[in-house]
């Protein structure tokens, strides 16, 4: 080959690969780990939002656009009032913009005042097949910019995840992950991004979930924006401090907040609690559990109220799926006052389960000490009537299904969402016919539902108790393959208990 030639070459291939290098495209060859986190790192940010300058929270973000447009979990940013989104090479913005949201796949697009940054290229979602080597870079329990490694466990609609909701694409994966990783970005070996990290399931190991990024790209061309208020003063704890409550790895040894002083038992007018669960990753029993393993709890000489005892405070719990936050609220019952409420960050129910025990403790030795007439004045006639009215309540099983008037159902398997089991009672003629409602709350209903599914079968077993007096009205299994099929079966099954003691009206007609 000739000089001219070769040099003539040459410029051939600088002409096609500066344009891309120039672009930010990754090359298509599969690149180490530490490559692709070198790679993909630029283009991720960390967002901490809070109120009146103090931080309360943290997520991760990914670079989309790079006029400033990035992308991150829409939970995160939800009831922010402060956000502040720092780079990887250490600029801060303090004016951000909400631009565009998705609820349902729970991404939001924030804009900040910059140009020339690094945006992430997007993968293609047909490429994500199970077993792709993938990265998450996120900020993992306050860890900021930190990497892990995995696979793709496969693509799946959320319709088969419990408690996810419809109609929209997941990539499930295995690269750990942890509270602070929601936003984060999971990136293929060629450091491509293939999704939005959007959180975990916590009934298994590695059952992570990300948004395919194609799916919500549009959301950064929105125009507009609604800013938040500046975030000038938030600030990042050191590594430690940052870990939100129920983070592995907290410093378990820092001293407990002082508790207050506390009036002496026969002062109290809290003296009955009683614990709801509104989520399947937290059981009623394990908060029960950790409530009574901390100090206050003895120390207040409160107990859980019995079936047919209406409890001077109701605790509730939550967990919105595919976040890491538990939240908690505690009312007062006789007058539906809110005593507190407030949210803790955990990755499961052994984690989360001691710190929500011990902050709700914290909130109630608060309540406790409240002047007598703020709580005494709302004890009214009604209550107390209702209270013994509880205490002539009949026991007879037959007699309690024939003036049943509101169902409650938990669910206490990952497999069945507790609104599967109340919508296909919802529709049954029967319940309409009997005028049986399906509450929303336990302590409105007279009779509790409870599903569990033993580990490893298809049986589905179902235990209807008075809510009033504790009595069991009736037990059954059915078989199912899922949930949703499970749901309808168990409906039918509870009808047929409900009929061997109450014939429908239009059947004496």
């Amino acid at each position: 080959m000739s000089l001219k030639r070769l040099v003539a070459g040459m410029f051939v291939l600088l002409a096609f690969s500066v344009p891309t290098l120039l672009s930010g495209q990754t090359p298509s060859r599969t690149l180490a780990g530490t490559e692709v986190v070198e790679l993909a790192s630029p283009s991720v940010a960390l967002v901490l939002f809070g109120e009146s300058g103090g931080t309360q929270g943290y997520a991760t973000a990914v670079v989309v656009r790079s006029d400033g447009v990035l992308l991150t979990a829409y939970h995160a940013v939800k009831n922010a009032r402060e956000v502040q989104v720092r780079l990887k090479n250490g600029e801060v913005f303090d004016r951000v913009e909400l631009i565009a949201f998705d609820e349902r796949r729970d991404v939001a697009a924030l804009r900040i005042a910059a140009s020339g940054l690094a945006a992430v290229p997007i993968g293609s979602l047909p490429d994500a097949r199970a077993g792709l080597p993938v990265y998450v870079i996120s900020h993992a329990a306050g860890l900021t910019w930190s990497a892990s490694a995995g696979i793709v466990s496969g693509v799946r609609m959320a319709e088969d995840i419990p408690g996810a909701g419809s109609g929209y694409r997941v990539v499930q994966f295995t690269a750990p992950i942890s509270p602070g990783s929601s936003g984060g970005v999971l990136v293929d070996a060629q450091g491509r991004a293939l999704g939005i990290v959007v959180g975990i399931l916590t009934g298994g190991q590695n059952l992570n979930f990300a948004v395919p990024l194609e799916s919500v790209a549009g959301l950064a061309a929105a125009s507009g924006g609604t800013p938040f208020a500046s975030g000038s003063r938030l600030q990042l704890p050191n590594a430690a401090a940052a870990l939100p409550a129920g983070t592995p790895g907290r410093n378990a040894a820092a001293p407990p907040a002082a508790s207050p002083d506390l009036p002496r038992p026969d002062q109290l007018l809290i003296r009955t609690v009683s614990v709801l669960s509104k989520t399947i990753h937290i059981r009623r029993e394990r908060l029960q559990d950790d409530l009574q393993k901390t100090s206050l709890f003895r120390q207040l000489g409160v107990r859980f109220a019995d079936y047919g005892e209406t409890a001077e405070v109701s605790i509730t719990v939550d967990r919105p799926f595919l976040t890491f936050e538990w939240t908690y609220t505690l009312v007062y019952q006789p007058s539906g006052l809110t005593l507190a409420s407030g949210m803790i960050e955990g990755v499961d129910e052994f984690d989360a389960g001691p710190n929500l025990a011990a902050q709700i403790m914290e909130q109630l030795a608060a309540a406790a000490v409240l002047p007598r007439a703020a709580l005494a004045a709302t004890r009214t006639a009604p209550a107390a009537r209702d209270t013994e009215a509880v205490r002539r309540s009949p026991s007879d099983p037959a007699e309690l299904l024939r003036t049943l008037r509101a169902i409650f159902v938990e669910s206490h398997t990952i497999w069945m969402k507790g609104n599967l089991l109340q919508d296909a009672l919802y529709v049954r003629p029967e319940l309409r016919e009997w005028g049986i409602r399906v509450a929303d709350d336990r302590n409105a209903a007279d009779v509790y539902i409870d599903v569990t599914r033993p580990f490893l079968t298809y049986d589905w077993v179902y235990k209807m108790i008075s809510t009033r007096t504790g009595t069991v009205l009736g037990t059954g299994k059915v078989v199912a393959i899922d949930g949703s099929a499970a749901a309808q079966r168990l409906a039918i099954e509870i009808v047929k208990r409900i009929q061997t003691a109450r014939p429908l009206p239009s059947a004496r007609q």
